[in-house]
């Protein structure tokens, strides 16, 4: 994978930082980078000791749903899948990114034959509540896999029933491991791009205070935060002074950031997982007249993040193939079906990407 801006002279421990790392909520953007592939973690997984595919039952729940006839030629034989049906629990459908990592499910399930059914929240913010409601009726309907985000953990438990009923699980951006009721994880180490972003703000000149946004407190958001915070640790010029949380909600954005620059006014660097954070940190930053005093170093190019790289107040963005991450998962779940080896985490690839490679970047296949 193309590696961006490392500079290792800044970390005490000389190591570079690693920069395989996938993020969530970043872009919408279908196409994966056209030189590179999903990469995969060993040890494998088959069939045999992930769980079987359960038997297609009458009925779904709510969501888009859609068969196909025909298989892709890259995945599978026409006619030769033994899986029949599966769901995803998006978990916020509304958004761009997330949307397109449905959409390109749904494509992938359409081209190997298999009943794909789309569900999740109805609002502009993630509900874990209605996410775990959703999952349990696909395992009331029978599904034979059943793919989501593991948005609290409170999903552990319930993918273990679905496995128990028989039913194929796939997380994306879990943390994956026997524990999580998950088959397999597509993803990445969290910590991993923690230190990403990390080793993109030590770039700067001098003292970086970092305030973070995270989803909450705990899962994915803690992890992440974790391993920014582990990798400050190990550089001469980064130290985290502040976190808030948002629910991954669009609409908390802008609150949460006048809170946290508010609450710790050193601030110079804001640092989110998050794609829903870019317009309310946007809008803070300008807001209190800190335009070219703080920046945002986010994720993804839509919903603002493109338009604040070129007006200075974002640093840098997080790009990644999200077609691409959608197609695997529908492809890991077919292929345990399918008694072939899969890998329990299967990597997705992401780049920081800055106003000056940007464009080149995009026209690269990165999104």
């Amino acid at each position: 994978m193309p590696e961006h801006r490392r500079s290792p002279a800044r970390l005490r421990s000389g190591a570079g930082l690693a920069a395989v790392a996938a993020a969530v909520l970043a872009v919408s953007a279908c196409a994966a980078n056209p030189n590179a592939t999903s990469a995969t973690s060993a040890p494998t997984t088959t069939a045999a000791q992930a769980t079987t595919s359960a038997s297609t039952a009458a009925g779904s729940s709510a969501g888009s749903s859609s068969a196909g006839s025909s298989a892709s030629g890259e995945s599978s034989a026409a006619g030769g899948e033994k899986l029949t049906s599966a769901q995803f629990i998006n978990p916020l459908p509304q958004y761009p990114a997330w949307r397109t990592i449905g959409d390109c499910m749904a494509q992938r399930a359409e081209e190997r034959g298999i009943d794909f059914t789309e569900s999740g929240p109805s609002g502009s913010g993630l509900d874990a509540t209605v996410m775990v409601q959703q999952v349990q009726q696909a395992i009331a309907n029978a599904k034979g896999a059943v793919i989501t985000f593991p948005a609290s953990d409170g999903f552990a438990p319930v993918l273990q029933q679905a496995q128990a009923a028989g039913i194929i699980t796939a997380t994306m951006y879990g943390g994956g491991g026997a524990d999580s009721g998950a088959d397999v994880n597509i993803g990445v180490d969290w910590g991993a791009l923690g230190k990403m972003y990390v080793e993109a703000i030590a770039e700067r000149e001098g003292p970086q205070k970092v305030g973070l946004i995270a989803q909450a407190p705990t899962g994915t958001g803690k992890a992440w935060m974790d391993g920014v915070k582990a990798a400050a640790a190990e550089t001469d010029n980064v130290t985290v002074v502040g976190e808030v949380y948002t629910g991954d909600d669009a609409a908390k954005a802008l609150d949460q950031s006048n809170a946290l620059l508010t609450a710790h006014p050193d601030v110079n660097v804001i640092a989110t997982h998050m794609g829903t954070v870019t317009p309310g940190a946007v809008a803070a930053i300008k807001s209190k007249g800190l335009l070219g005093k703080v920046v945002l170093v986010g994720n993804g190019p839509d919903n603002g993040g493109k338009e604040a790289l070129a007006d200075g107040s974002a640093y840098r963005i997080l790009l990644q193939g999200l077609c691409q991450e959608g197609k695997d998962a529908l492809d890991a779940v077919a292929d345990l079906a399918n008694d072939q080896t899969v890998a329990p985490q299967i990597d997705t690839q992401t780049i920081m990407a800055g106003d000056d490679d940007l464009e080149k970047l995009l026209g690269e296949g990165w999104g």
